[in-house]
């Protein structure tokens, strides 16, 4: 076994070829279910917006659509199912300490998505299918919005658990003994021997070549024993909300962005008018949601910030240049959504280092001989090392990182930026008037984008491009959110070594596994294809035609 402090430390902070592999294919999986979730969410605003056009009008092509869409819906609600399935069986076979979380501070929040948000998302969704064009309005359109609600619900659950994951509420001062610049995250209610016990026998275990495999030890469960008091307090943490609203939306957009993409390209194909008429119904809710994300993500910028700062200093590596390796710099916008204060200097990765420094001399078993002698035993050659090179251990494995994670934020925000400008553009030259604001946003359309794309395809551009722009900048944030965690997997507690099975995973299995998914995307993706150019599925499906 290496026995230098730099090596220990090396193999808990510094990814493994297991880890690697495995963060490919999980990347990948996540992504993939991630797709088929935004259509499962964004789609029934579709199918609303037509039916409520429908309804009023009694135009049949918005209810021929919306049947269509409403095919495509189903076909995706399973693909969703399966991908998130071999997510969560990834989760538990590749990185099966995750099962600690699954059990402690993610168990309401996963339990409640199950049995009562996906189920009861599940069922309305099938009577939806017997609803729809035969129900009256309020009746069928109620069962659409509980179906969506649901479905949102049972998101705002699954990114509760990513929440704590980021944020770990309920665990108070614990991170900060090891890490002083973090901040206290809420109540000290984690359980303090267990935590103890649980951190030395995975450090352990990981030094030994595994962390995972401390739960294949004996007497694991009786030695760490219940991690929280509370399982509800997972649910009041700050980021939960945050986090949901903004990914929410950002997958609503997505959904939406879809369906007015496949309009724009129907329509520049063929320019077949029905296809504009179909792409205006969709247009306040794709403009709706797109201007209210940079609002709901200042708020989550400012849980990052707040519980996540070396994750900040990442981000703004690019603009903050060599300075972001001292002890701080000045980047004059990001200061002023941060700090509200333009001159209010940002940490560099030296202020943490230094930070590190305030803990002295301390080793890990002289912390556990303070706080609590029983789970000094499980330590093992830990117990001599120093607390603060620990932490610049840390430290020091983001560093490398922080030009990709920044490269992913300015791509996220300059997204953002231009999905804003369609979305105002959109807004105001074919939803509503208003003086001046119309007669600038006719110029840009008419005279600038007309000149290049066509008047008659100015509409349809724009919707392609808040459709690309939402799937461009919705990846990169979330890169930015899950990349930037590193070197941990929950913030401040558990690193991704400590995570990852003690099997072997090889590149050709990580390939196999990448190629399934992908394979299985491809035939879902098909499916819906053909689904969506094959009119009477639906009716077909009640057993007549209509």
């Amino acid at each position: 076994m290496q026995n230098s402090p730099g090596d220990l430390l090396g193999a808990i902070y510094l990814h493994t070829a297991n880890v690697n592999n495995a963060m490919a294919m999980t990347i990948f999986g996540i992504y993939l279910h991630g797709v088929f979730v935004s259509f499962t969410l964004g789609f029934p605003l579709a199918i609303l917006a037509w039916l409520l056009k429908w309804y009023k009008t009694g135009d049949e092509l918005y209810l021929e659509y919306a049947k269509r869409l409403t095919a495509v819906w189903l076909v995706n609600f399973a693909l969703g199912v399966v991908t998130g399935t071999i997510v969560e069986f990834g989760l538990l076979e590749i990185w099966p300490t995750s099962i600690l979380l699954f059990s402690s501070s993610a168990f309401v929040p996963l339990f409640w998505e199950a049995t009562i948000a996906f189920i009861g998302e599940a069922v309305l969704a099938g009577l939806f299918v017997i609803a729809v064009g035969r129900w009256s309005a309020r009746y069928a359109l109620s069962v659409l919005l509980a179906a969506w609600a649901l479905g949102s619900l049972s998101g705002y659950f699954i990114l509760t658990t990513n929440a704590w994951m980021n944020v770990p509420w309920g665990t108070g001062e614990i991170p900060k003994a090891l890490y002083p610049f973090l901040p206290s995250y809420g109540p000290n209610v984690a359980n303090l021997t267990s935590t103890l016990t649980l951190a030395a026998l995975l450090l352990n275990h990981t030094l030994a070549g595994a962390g995972s495999s401390a739960l294949a030890s004996a007497n694991f469960t009786s030695a760490v024993g219940p991690f929280f008091s509370d399982v509800w307090l997972p649910l009041s943490n700050p980021d939960a909300i945050s986090t949901t609203v903004h990914t929410l939306l950002a997958a609503y957009a997505i959904g939406v962005g879809a369906v007015a993409l496949a309009l724009s390209v129907r329509y520049l194909k063929t320019k077949d008018e029905k296809y504009l008429k179909l792409l205006k119904p969709l247009l306040w809710a794709l403009v709706v949601v797109l201007l209210a994300q940079p609002i709901s993500g200042h708020f989550m910028g400012e849980d990052v910030v707040k519980y996540q700062p070396l994750k900040f200093t990442a981000m703004v590596a690019l603009t903050g240049g060599q300075g972001v390796y001292g002890y701080s710099f000045n980047d004059p916008i990001e200061a002023l959504f941060a700090y509200g204060d333009p001159n209010h200097p940002i940490p560099g990765f030296q202020y943490y280092l230094q930070q590190c420094s305030l803990l002295g001399n301390a080793t890990f078993g002289q912390l556990y001989a303070q706080l609590d002698p029983h789970a000094l035993k499980y330590l093992g050659p830990l117990a001599d090392v120093a607390l603060a090179d620990n932490c610049k251990a840390a430290v020091s494995s983001l560093v490398p990182l922080a030009p990709l994670i920044s490269g992913f934020y300015y791509l996220m925000i300059g997204s953002g930026i231009l999905l804003a400008a369609a979305a105002l553009l959109t807004l105001f030259t074919y939803l509503v008037r208003a003086p001046v604001l119309s007669a600038i946003a006719d110029f840009v359309n008419f005279r600038v984008l007309g000149a290049v794309v066509g008047k008659e395809n100015v509409l349809p551009f724009l919707a392609s491009a808040m459709a690309v722009l939402s799937a461009v900048a919705a990846t990169a944030g979330w890169a930015v959110r899950e990349i930037g965690r590193q070197p941990w997997t929950v913030y401040g507690l558990i690193t991704t070594n400590q995570v990852v099975t003690s099997a072997e995973i090889t590149p050709s299995f990580t390939a196999f596994v990448i190629a399934v998914l992908a394979a299985i995307a491809a035939l879902g993706v098909t499916a819906m294809y053909y689904t969506a150019t094959r009119p009477g599925l639906i009716d077909k499906l009640r057993g007549g035609h209509e």
